[in-house]
């Protein structure tokens, strides 16, 4: 039997008790080799100030000179108090805090690669906690550290990916190890070894690099729902879960919003075919979602709904480029040049329109793209994304979901469909957004 990976996020580690918690899920799975993936210590209850929030305002402040060390108390605090419940000692991260506290002064280089070795420790940290736990529980375990993981990425900090021809090397000095392995997720480094993150939810991405390198038979995913839902639980609390789904379904999914799942964990594992499945931490037995590398038909058409709001819609014109061929490349370049991802795009012989979720450049986007189009810019959009292997070469479905809409009273804007045939997007204001999800659960998937 080989190993499996088992990612435990933040709502997992989030007190003592969940971490005692996760010692025992393990423990139960000793005989299948478990690698175990850690986020940082996550919120336990609400109103309470995310740890990732206090990494970065104090990362701010320290890069900007100014004292930070409010936020430094708040998050030993929150490590101080786990460390007193579990019974375990200062000592237990006194020498990463240490290096925090080193990392803090060295402000002389740019801002996103400060950020990200600040934000780096929030892993650092939980990983060591956890693996003073499994010890003390009688669980032999090893803490990894950031120089031994081989999660060599890109030079994209706060974003970074690695090179499929890279994702070999994960953990490459540590295939002999016989005690458990507590792997801090969200980090790498570059070539020349500065510290990377990779995105929001990146604990899943590190989970697939994990198990793509050690060809590992599953990959789990601790969190605190039960798999993944037909339609965000928030907006029909009794959507059915999703037994089964394809990785073609479960990218789109989670690209689109599903946040059980962050979408570049999709591809490593993906390749390598290994099973994803989706657990709750806090329902142990519960029945979650598999995802595997091959179509799952049911009889409903649609399968699922994902949604995401505050997405940004840029429209783009120009009839002076009427003809020309370089329009598009032109477009694309500016967008490349400030890191600024492309979601959502329709496109005719002289105008543009496409959505961004993320707004940080554009501003600088805009004013290049005003050198030879006008440009207009709508905010308070949802991009809703339907899913399903069944819409493949099933005539109609279009026809229905936007007759559906209709009958709601929805408006719709830019729509989509992708290559694989899987999957409709389109975009609606975010005022209409409940109605329009809702509208189409009731009609194509209850």
């Amino acid at each position: 039997m080989g190993h499996i990976v088992m990612k435990f996020g933040g709502t997992s580690v989030a007190t003592a008790s969940r971490m005692l918690s996760v010692a025992e899920i393990v423990r139960s799975r000793l005989d299948r080799q478990p690698l175990v993936v850690v986020s940082a210590v996550g919120v336990s209850e609400p109103g309470e100030s995310k740890i990732t929030d206090q990494f970065e305002s104090m990362a701010e402040l320290a890069h900007a000179h100014k004292p930070f060390e409010e936020n430094l108390d708040i998050i030993r605090s929150k490590h101080k108090n786990v460390l007193k419940e579990l019974g375990l000692p200062w000592k237990t991260v006194d020498q990463t805090w240490k290096k925090l506290i080193k990392v803090l002064v060295n402000v002389d280089r740019p801002y996103r690669e400060f950020l990200d070795e600040i934000f780096s420790f929030g892993e650092r940290l939980s990983s060591n906690i956890i693996t003073a736990l499994f010890n003390s529980k009688g669980i032999p375990a090893r803490c990894v550290k950031v120089e031994e993981l081989g999660i060599r990425t890109n030079e994209k900090f706060q974003d970074a990916t690695v090179p499929e021809e890279l994702e070999g090397q994960v953990l490459a000095g540590l295939r002999k190890e016989k005690k458990v392995l507590v792997i801090p997720g969200f980090v790498g480094h570059t070539a020349d070894g500065r510290i990377t993150t990779l995105g929001r939810g990146g604990s899943d991405y590190t989970a697939a690099l994990v198990g793509a390198s050690f060809g590992v038979d599953e990959i789990q995913i601790w969190t605190d729902v039960s798999g993944m839902r037909s339609v965000d639980p928030r907006l029909i609390p009794d959507a059915e879960r999703l037994d089964c789904i394809s990785f073609d379904e479960a990218k789109e999914l989670a690209y689109f919003g599903a946040r059980v799942l962050h979408p570049k964990a999709i591809e490593p594992a993906m390749r390598k075919n290994i099973p994803v499945v989706i657990l709750n931490t806090f329902q142990q037995d519960a029945p979650g979602t598999t995802i595997r590398n091959e179509s799952v038909k049911q009889n409903k058409v649609i399968k699922a709904i994902a949604n995401r709001t505050g997405a940004y819609r840029l429209n783009i014109e120009s009839t002076r480029m009427l003809g020309s061929s370089g329009y598009m490349a032109r477009i694309f370049n500016i967008f490349a040049k400030h890191e600024t991802d492309i979601e959502v795009m329709a496109t005719s012989e002289v105008s543009v329109s496409l959505t961004v979720d993320n707004p940080r450049d554009l501003d600088k986007v805009i004013k290049e793209l005003e050198e030879f189009s006008n440009v207009s810019l709508d905010k308070g959009k949802t991009i809703i994304c339907v899913v399903g292997e069944g819409m493949r070469h099933t005539p109609g479905v279009s026809g229905r979901v936007f007759s559906t809409l209709g009958t709601a009273g929805v408006n719709v804007e830019l729509i989509s469909q992708g290559g694989s045939e899987i999957n409709i997007t389109f975009m609606v204001d975010d005022k209409d957004s409940e109605r329009a999800i809702k509208a189409l659960y009731y009609a194509c998937i209850s």
